[in-house]
């Protein structure tokens, strides 16, 4: 088993890579159907699940009185908030840009994170922390290309997604010892589904039976990262985790060259070393408060 201080980056790692399949089939379903629709049939579809399980858990009631009920309501629903609002807002943007693009946006969600980290959650984040976050935020610049042709304006939803899944983040750690990882699953399907809920009459596509498939897929590989990341969330600072994030590159860029046969140029590709030269410098970094 690994030891306890590898655990937190393990988890980070599978998250991405859970999060990443998890996007690049929603691409593939927005073709068809609203970023919307898909957020709502995800958080649908693991309300359902629960319900299914819920029979077999030693009290049933007690789980449920729990998820309706939760410890710290209302910041567990805000996290809720950030999740959903973030899964539409970057769903949006893959539907309109190449996987290893958007996940490169996805960087300036560690950015926020690590600036954030002191004064939200009195983490301390030394001088090799910064070099390697001004590392990956060129890194994210070159990719990005802002006010050149290369520019794409479908940024704008990866980067407000960011935001807001940086406070799903924040919120997570400071929960941390009194909500556990399927408490925000929960919270998030349960708000998603309310909020999104109220657009399904104007927006609805009945899917086809290949759509369920990659609908169901979706779901659960989104609860999957999300449990994952809410794991190590609560086992280690989010400065210390942050670097660990930049992996999901080589994910995107993986899932990109197999499925779409596309592979970044030159100025991309400098970006991406950029990124992952701040996330081995930042990985040897002590953490301190």
């Amino acid at each position: 088993m690994p030891r306890p201080a590898l655990l937190g980056p393990l988890l980070v790692v599978l998250s991405g890579l859970l999060y990443t399949a998890g996007y690049v089939t929603a691409k593939l379903l927005s073709a068809r159907i609203d970023a919307m629709q898909i957020t709502f049939l995800r958080c649908a579809l693991l309300l359902l699940a629960a319900a299914v399980i819920s029979p077999f858990l030693p009290r049933p009631q007690a789980a449920w009185r729990r998820a309706l009920f939760p410890p710290r309501a209302r910041d567990m629903r805000l996290a809720g908030i950030g999740v959903i609002g973030s899964s539409i807002l970057v769903i949006l943007a893959y539907a309109r840009m190449p996987v290893i693009e958007v996940s490169a946006i996805g960087f300036t969600g560690p950015i926020i994170l690590t600036v954030l980290a002191g004064p939200v959650l009195g983490e301390r984040v030394g001088a090799r922390r910064w070099t390697a976050v001004a590392l990956g935020f060129l890194g994210v610049l070159a990719v990005l290309r802002p006010g050149l042709a290369a520019f794409q304006p479908a940024a704008a939803f990866a980067v407000a997604g960011q935001f807001a899944y940086a406070g799903y983040q924040l919120l997570a750690r400071r929960l941390r010892g009194e909500a556990t990882a399927m408490d925000f699953t929960l919270q998030s399907a349960l708000v998603g589904a309310a909020m999104t809920g109220l657009a399904m009459p104007l927006l609805w596509t009945a899917p086809s039976g290949a759509d369920w498939v990659l609908l169901a897929s979706f779901a659960a590989l989104q609860a999957a990262g999300q449990w994952t990341l809410a794991a190590a969330l609560q086992r280690a600072e989010v400065a210390t985790l942050q670097p660990w994030q930049y992996v999901k590159l080589a994910w995107a860029l993986g899932f990109d060259l197999l499925l779409f046969g596309l592979v970044p140029d030159a100025v991309a590709a400098s970006g991406i070393a950029l990124i992952l030269a701040g996330t081995m410098l930042a990985a040897h970094a002590p953490a301190r408060r």
